[in-house]
């Protein structure tokens, strides 16, 4: 095989997988900024529980709960490329890929308002934790 050869190979694997991949670019980079508010609103949690208990655990950044963040990004790109599949290869109007990105940002702005409502004494974090759970206790342990 010669280098023109090898370079076609590449560039045609390469055009194949950007365009498979293009689609779900937007919607993976809204997964994205909803996973980062989620680790801001948890340091901000922590931040509280320290100043709150005075814990020494509390109110630092951990590398562990950084690379749980982007174990979860990444479950997230695979849950969104195979999305992609099915809307491309299966059933192009179903719209699987929008569910998809739907379903994590319900889950991920659930898991927002329950970092802001944990350890805060607003009127409306007491009646949002009625429905929502505590997250301060994950902090104390």
């Amino acid at each position: 095989m010669t280098i023109n050869t090898l370079r076609l190979m590449a560039a045609t694997v390469g055009g194949t997988i950007a365009t498979f991949v293009r689609p779900a670019i937007p919607y993976a980079a809204l997964c994205t900024a909803m996973v980062a508010l989620d680790v801001i609103t948890a340091y901000a949690l922590s931040r509280r529980v320290r100043r709150r208990y005075g814990t020494a655990r509390a109110g630092l950044l951990r590398s562990r709960n950084l690379g749980r963040a982007l174990l979860t990004l990444a479950r997230i790109y695979a849950l969104l490329l195979l999305a992609t599949a099915v809307d491309a290869l299966l059933m192009p109007s179903a719209g699987a890929l929008r569910f998809c990105t739907g379903a994590v940002c319900f889950w991920q702005a659930i898991s927002i308002l329950e970092n802001e409502s944990s350890c805060s004494d607003a009127a409306w974090a007491r009646i949002a934790r009625r429905w929502l759970i505590d997250k301060a206790r994950r902090h104390l342990q």
